[in-house]
């Protein structure tokens, strides 16, 4: 009987430790930035459309020591423009043709992908 209760409570702590869910992307002052009205309106419009759903993903860096986020794809046939977003979800630009080098933008990592993804990020 004693070896069923620590199966059971080992079981029971596997269940509740395991999580398919990453850590909170803490910064702009919020505590997980995945719930700022804007980026989930993103979220949103991006999971509508069938390309969105396959290739689009969400990245952060840091642009001139503030937090951005770029909509980015990685769709073989799409020629697109990447806007660049502060914490309010104002665009201070896009990749490249506002001047705004990939390599100007530090501490990059995907902080969201859509649902049926296929981008090997």
């Amino acid at each position: 009987m004693k070896k069923l209760l620590y199966v059971f409570a080992f079981l029971g702590l596997l269940t509740f430790s395991c999580s398919d869910d990453s850590d909170p992307i803490r910064a702009c002052g919020m505590d997980n930035v995945l719930e700022m009205p804007w980026i989930q309106q993103q979220i949103a419009e991006t999971e509508s459309t069938e390309l969105g759903r396959d290739y689009w993903y969400i990245s952060t860096g840091t642009y001139h020591s503030q937090t951005v986020f770029l909509l980015q794809n990685c769709c073989p046939m799409c020629n697109t423009i990447v806007p660049i977003f502060d914490c309010g979800g104002n665009t201070l630009g896009t990749l490249g043709s506002s001047g705004i080098s990939l390599d100007d933008i530090s501490d990059r990592k995907v902080i969201w992908k859509s649902s049926n993804n296929s981008c090997n990020i």
